[in-house]
């Protein structure tokens, strides 16, 4: 084997995934030192927003934060776990790189809610059941009776994205399957760097008309979302993730706010029942 060869393999595709990132800085430059500068007021916007019937938490940081740019490599971590979940019947698929499985006996949870949450992570942390289920928390605002959604952990953060996901559905308190996604470890490719505040991003939300009337901010956390794809290896960047409901729909869509530059990525809207 030329490791020679590897080495330089290695080389030239972090140097593509750094002049990339530094072509993304270029573009969406952020005065980061004056990132909450503004002349309109908060208690001014938050009136504005209040007279257009949008609720917000009491308490919304104005302090700028930290994140890294992350790099996971585009590997098949799932497959070659199959034959380890001895407790469940699991089949992977290469087409939308997702596993798939059924447990062999039932698991019947408790009808209490959080005896029935301690017993579905009791069965996704036994690796006969989950492969890297200790790798993945508990999201409850994207779980429903029905579902509950995990996401897959870091030691940077936690990562919101479709490929990084584990979701186990229940009916009349059985498990009855789950699906997983799993990107792998993830590691910083640029030194730590300010991010914008939380009130920053919703204030860049209600600018751009992603806060519309009648609805309310349920929630708003700091976490990483897939960027693009360089090279065999997937960027995650920090983004400020914003769970809006509507008020007459109850339907949730969870916004992401690019941390570094406050512009809006993708959104994914979906339905939870309480």
């Amino acid at each position: 084997m030329d490791y020679k060869r590897i080495e330089w393999l290695f080389f030239i595709v972090f140097l593509l995934i750094d002049i990339y990132l530094g072509i993304e800085i270029l573009h969406s430059p952020v005065n980061l030192s004056n990132a909450d500068t503004t002349t309109q007021s908060v208690a001014s916007i938050r009136s504005e927003m209040k007279s257009d019937n949008i609720d917000l938490p009491e308490s919304i940081s104005n302090t700028p934060d930290s994140g890294y740019y992350l790099a996971t490599k585009n590997r098949d971590y799932l497959s070659s776990k199959v034959s380890d979940l001895t407790n469940v019947t699991a089949r992977y698929s290469k087409t939308d790189n997702t596993l798939y499985a059924t447990p062999k006996i039932a698991t019947t949870l408790s009808k209490n809610e959080k005896t029935a949450l301690k017993q579905v992570n009791e069965f996704k942390n036994d690796p006969k059941n989950v492969p890297y289920g200790k790798q993945f928390k508990y999201e409850p605002d994207m779980s429903s009776a029905d579902n509950y959604m995990f996401v897959q952990t870091s030691d940077y953060g936690e990562i919101y994205a479709n490929v990084a996901q584990l979701t186990i559905s229940v009916k009349d308190n059985q498990i009855t399957n789950y699906t997983e996604t799993y990107m792998g470890p993830a590691s910083p490719v640029r030194e730590l760097q300010s991010t914008i505040s939380a009130w920053r991003a919703i204030r860049a939300m209600y600018i751009d008309r992603e806060l519309t009337n009648n609805s309310r901010v349920a929630r708003i956390k700091l976490g990483y979302s897939k960027l693009t794809e360089v090279r065999g290896s997937t960027i995650l960047l920090p983004t400020w993730l914003v769970w809006v409901e509507n008020k007459t729909t109850k339907n949730i869509t969870l916004k992401r706010v690019n941390a570094y530059t406050a512009q809006m990525l993708q959104s994914s809207t979906y339905n939870v029942e309480r």
